[in-house]
């Protein structure tokens, strides 16, 4: 889903309008290149598809901070919160420490 939602967003005229080409780019290159994983390791463990969403994410959060101009801003359907966009954990309890 995150990958379809990225490759939705970078895809779009009004975006590539806001971003630079080659960021724009790379950011393509690397859905595209998890998208042929994923079908070529449809049987691969839970580890190694969280492996490799988290390396696209680093090629692809910039890319969309640039876009929204920081992490104040909206994040795509389907992707990070806002704290998680700018790098880092929502900081808040979790549920298991309220519990």
């Amino acid at each position: 889903s995150y990958l379809f939602n990225m490759k939705s967003t970078l895809d779009d005229d009004k975006m590539k309008q806001k971003i630079n080409e080659d960021d724009c780019r790379k950011a393509l290159d690397a859905c595209n290149e998890t998208l042929k994983w994923l079908d070529e390791n449809q049987l691969a463990e839970k580890e190694e598809f969280e492996h490799r969403q988290k390396e696209v994410e680093k090629v692809c959060r910039p890319v969309i901070t640039k876009l929204y101009g920081g992490a104040g801003g909206p994040t795509m359907p389907g992707g990070p919160m806002p704290s998680e966009a700018a790098g880092g954990p929502a900081g808040g309890p979790t549920i298991e420490e309220v519990d």
